[in-house]
């Protein structure tokens, strides 16, 4: 059960895409989805349990998260340089966004690995035959 990611979803919480980056949106996604599956095997699980461990919506925004990164910064850079008449002013990116690499981040792995706290309740227990 894949989940994916559609253009209407990363310009909901970020910026209108441009008309380059739309066509790359569904291959993305598709990129997305393989590394949270090799990151979280039982992720198919946790959506399909009753009642859900982890939801659509959970990964949905971890995938858009991902996505972003790389629209962020598709070439890798890690200092920008913009020159304005006579100056030149850099600045360093963050190291999240300066690789220019999808991966799923240490918050967004604890998003799509929820701690599960067993029930407690009264037992009976037999004790002999």
């Amino acid at each position: 059960m894949p989940v994916s990611v559609v253009k209407a979803d990363i310009e909901a919480v970020w910026r209108p895409l441009k008309s380059s980056e739309e066509p790359t949106v569904g291959g993305k996604s598709n990129s997305a989805w393989i590394r949270i599956v090799g990151a979280v095997p039982d992720i198919e699980a946790k959506l399909t349990a009753i009642p859900p461990l982890v939801t659509e919506a959970v990964v949905r925004e971890v995938m858009v998260s991902m996505i972003i990164r790389v629209f962020k910064n598709p070439d890798s850079l890690r200092t920008l340089s913009e020159g304005i008449d006579d100056r030149t002013e850099s600045s360093t990116l963050d190291n999240s966004v300066s690789t220019g690499e999808m991966y799923v981040s240490e918050s967004e792995l604890a998003l799509l690995r929820p701690l599960v706290i067993p029930e407690f309740g009264m037992y009976v227990l037999g004790l002999g035959g």
